[in-house]
């Protein structure tokens, strides 16, 4: 049964009346982990702000009422990227002021009519309703530079604040507050780096896609594949990616967008952890000891404490089956998940797995975000290697940033190789790996032939 103190909250603690908020009488779901107060209707000391328990509540009374009469609203999930960069210069306890005094522009700068809490870490998030849901866009923008305005001369003059923005509507199909979290983080990976998907799955609704992986996540084993990850300068190891697919059907929904419908539903940390599950039944525990697989997380697992619980229950113990695992993250995922990441990594270092960040350049000034991510591996965007055989500018800078990432210790993959012609350049700047089509296809089976000896022909 529902609190009936809950259920009968006064204007004044949850401010409601002022919001023109829907009756939000019904009952509660289950909410994340508070790092900042003691109960849902207590507000965060440092910024007299609501928390993330709080604004998960009213999301999912807003979606239920939503789904009885039209309600315009929009979630604005605020991160504040670079703070943790900050911190480490400024120091925690001028930090926290600094934290304090943006939390009252935020107040300031927004319209009255909102809700605004702060999220955990370094985020704040705004449910905007009626006509400034509407206008959420215009808001944010005005709200973002308000705050580098006010916040700039407060910091150090080699440092600048980055902020970023990522909106989700409050449609009624939406079933909880997780997928519109999920949403408008989906969105504001989009904005570091906007995706265009093939013209062939633009035939494909959201709707339709979304039922498809709805329904292999019930009813049916997921279609798993292996492609090997070759090191240009020999290795007792064996590389492969973990490759996924609903079915091995033609009319299966495609895997570029199997991975976007299930970040933006959250529905990735499910996906996450049926592929390692499936891999775990399928491979050996003991005598894998040269083998090692990369697996692609989605940022849903990233920010997901019952995930890494999940993981640890499931590796604890198993030290040499977790050795094999290579948990890769998308740079962009690991941009709207940062402040998530010092415990992401420090867990799965503790299981004894390894980390990369794949699509590694896709954003700018990529070196600067690996101290959040103590990574083992980097697989480049397939933009840095657009026409290194005919720009020499282009190679040079291939060069450079392969030669900066070993300084740091990290191994360098290139991949969807499509030209063989370009193995002795790769050869030439460096690169430790090599991945793509025309050296190993996926397949059902680990059966690719590791070269013991390679023969490279310069131009």
């Amino acid at each position: 049964m529902e609190n009936p103190a809950l259920a009968n909250i006064q204007e004044k603690q949850l401010q409601l009346d002022s919001l023109r908020y829907p009756s939000l009488r019904g009952p509660r779901s289950k909410l994340p982990p508070s790092r900042h107060s003691g109960g849902i209707n207590e507000k965060d000391t440092l910024t007299g702000l609501h928390g993330q328990d709080f604004l998960c509540l009213t999301v999912d009374r807003c979606l239920r009422q939503s789904r009885k009469r039209k309600l315009s609203a929009t979630l604005a999930l605020l991160q504040l990227e670079n703070f943790y960069e900050i911190r480490s210069w400024v120091g925690k306890s001028e930090a926290n002021l600094l934290l304090s005094d943006i939390a009252q522009v935020l107040k300031h700068a927004l319209p009255q009519k909102v809700l605004l809490c702060r999220c955990l870490n370094y985020e704040f998030a705004v449910l905007l309703l009626a006509e400034n849901s509407v206008n959420a866009r215009l808001i944010t923008d005005k709200l973002k530079q308000a705050l580098l305005c006010a916040v700039s001369p407060s910091i150090p003059p080699q440092l600048e604040l980055r902020c970023g923005v990522g909106l989700a509507g409050l449609e009624p199909n939406i079933p909880s507050w997780t997928v519109v979290f999920a949403r408008a983080r989906h969105n504001l990976s989009l904005a570091h780096y906007h995706r265009e998907l093939p013209t062939h799955l633009l035939s494909i609704s959201p709707e339709s896609a979304l039922l498809q992986l709805q329904i292999a996540l019930q009813k049916s084993p997921l279609a798993l594949s292996f492609q090997a990850t070759v090191n240009l300068r020999m290795d007792v190891l064996q590389h492969y990616e973990v490759r996924c697919q609903l079915s091995r059907q033609e009319d299966s929904l495609p895997t570029a967008l199997l991975f976007e419908t299930a970040a933006r539903n959250a529905l990735g940390q499910q996906l996450d952890q049926r592929i390692i599950e499936q891999l775990w039944q399928q491979l050996p525990k003991t005598d894998q000891a040269d083998m090692r697989l990369f697996i692609t997380l989605s940022h849903n697992s990233l920010v997901s404490s019952e995930f890494l619980q999940w993981l640890q229950d499931k590796l604890t113990g198993n030290s040499s089956w977790a050795s094999l695992l290579i948990f890769q993250i998308s740079e962009t995922d690991a941009l709207v998940a940062q402040h998530h990441l010092s415990n992401f990594c420090e867990v799965i270092k503790s299981l004894g797995s390894n980390i990369a960040v794949s699509n590694f350049g896709c954003t700018p000034n990529p070196l600067r975000y690996l101290s959040l991510l103590p990574a083992s591996y980097v697989k480049l965007d397939t933009g840095m290697l657009a026409k290194i055989s005919n720009n020499q500018q282009n190679y040079e800078a291939l060069v450079n940033m392969t030669k900066e990432l070993h300084t740091r210790g990290l191994q360098v993959i290139t991949p969807m190789l499509e030209d063989l012609s370009q193995m002795p350049l790769l050869w030439r700047a460096k690169i430790d790996f090599v991945q793509g089509n025309c050296l190993h296809a996926p397949t059902e089976s680990m059966d690719y032939d590791f070269p013991k000896t390679q023969t490279l022909r310069f131009a």
